[in-house]
């Protein structure tokens, strides 16, 4: 059964998807030393990765910021 997600765990690529306003599924906690975060898979989202990854991403830097501590707080927090 093919799920309909993209997972990343990689905290810039998921900080610049949640700044972009991509909804964080769940946090994928299997393997201790490497959390993944899930994300509903779409053209959108893969356009946005391709754009964060050939340095074309234009975001503003508090947003980003602000986003990245969020998932920070998330990922240190006991339960998702």
């Amino acid at each position: 059964m093919k799920t309909n997600t993209i997972e990343t765990a990689d905290l810039g690529v998921a900080s610049a998807l949640s700044c972009l306003g991509f909804p964080i599924l769940s946090l994928d906690r299997h393997n201790p030393r490497r959390v993944a975060f899930r994300f509903d898979a779409s053209s959108a989202i893969e356009d946005a990765m391709k754009t964060y990854w050939d340095g074309s991403l234009r975001l503003p830097p508090a947003a980003l910021f602000t986003h990245q501590k969020i998932l920070k707080q998330r990922l240190y927090s006991e339960h998702d």
